[in-house]
């Protein structure tokens, strides 16, 4: 939810409050107002708003009267409506105006407000999020029933230690115990002009962690790649798609602690984007070195804003470790660069 544009509209003080501080824990930006009509004045003035919550009784203008004024101005952001359970025959007329979903009042829990905005903001996301989640579910039950040992054909399945991609020759090194799996990794090409990879350490969590690497496996290439559709080639932010694989693991019961670097090269334009969940990563370009702080590990229950950076660079390492692995990705343009 990163840098998404979000306006509350709700005249009770205390919970616009505490809404927005929820969303600005997410980095998210938002706009508020207490009623309808300063509402509209905040839709005409700012640019590419993402969502609107909006509270159905309000004085001045009421959550439906704005639901017919968008309607009128053809407005396509979606909106979602905070309602009292004793509203129900108002908020049946707001779907019925166009509202995609619905919140009641009073809300207990906060990742309820969070999960529905996200199904709203990345529909074809959570669409393909649902589906792999089942398709996971099957290929676990599978594994399990038939007792494979899948861990000596992930680590058959690791990418060359040199390899060429987009027109970058792309190499690593790995230090760590002889005896130890160390970090399992990946690198796909999206298309001739996008890379992206990911490294997973997976021995915190023994034994699910063979099955979170599985799960990382199959469904990396096509997260990513439904991202990229959903932004419409825009710079995305990478990060929440590890709430996405959070997500994942939590409906495939799998336990314990993952951390993980996701990353993401568009070889055109230079873009490195970096997100991390209990990796330390340091970034060098031609030009700085950047460290990126690590949040928790996935595996957790609640929700974690996680981080990410975005520079620019030609030829570039990532260098990503934590106090039992090391790992050193080195990206080399194969195009003389006039």
């Amino acid at each position: 939810m990163k840098g998404k544009k979000i306006l509350i509209v709700e005249d009770e003080v205390v919970f616009r409050s505490v809404l927005r501080n929820y969303l600005k824990s997410f980095d998210v930006i938002t706009y508020t107002a207490s009623n309808g009509q300063e509402a509209l004045d905040i839709i005409n003035a700012v640019e590419h708003l993402d969502l609107i919550l909006c509270d159905l009784s309000m004085p001045v203008m009421s959550g439906e009267t704005l639901m017919q004024k968008l309607v009128e101005m053809k407005c396509e952001i979606p909106v979602i409506v905070i309602s009292g359970i004793n509203r129900i025959s108002d908020l049946d007329r707001m779907l019925r105006l166009g509202v995609k979903d619905a919140l009641l009042k009073p809300i207990v829990d906060f990742d309820d407000v969070r999960e529905t905005i996200i199904r709203n903001l990345y529909p074809d996301i959570v669409e393909t999020t649902t589906r792999l989640s089942a398709e996971l579910s099957h290929i676990q039950q599978m594994i399990q029933h038939e007792k494979h040992d899948i861990l000596p054909v992930l680590l058959e399945l690791q990418p060359k230690v040199n390899q060429t991609l987009a027109n970058y020759k792309i190499n690593y090194r790995q230090l760590k115990d002889i005896n130890k799996i160390g970090l399992l990794s990946d690198l796909a090409e999206l298309s001739d002009k996008q890379i992206g990879f990911y490294c997973l350490d997976i021995e915190y969590s023994s034994g699910d962690g063979v099955m979170a690497a599985l799960l990382l496996r199959v469904a990396f290439n096509e997260l990513l790649q439904t991202y990229l559709n959903s932004q419409s080639n825009k710079l995305f932010n990478i990060s929440e798609m590890l709430e996405q694989i959070n997500t994942l693991l939590m409906d495939l019961g799998i336990k314990g602690q993952f951390p993980i670097l996701l990353g993401y090269f568009h070889t055109e334009s230079k873009t490195i984007v970096l997100a991390s969940a209990g990796l330390n990563v340091k970034l060098k370009t031609e030009n700085k070195e950047v460290e990126l702080s690590s949040s928790a590990p996935l595996g957790s229950l609640q929700s974690i804003a996680y981080q990410q950076i975005m520079e620019k660079g030609i030829d570039w390492q990532c260098k990503i470790w934590n106090h039992k692995h090391r790992m050193t990705l080195m990206f080399n343009s194969l195009v003389e660069i006039l």
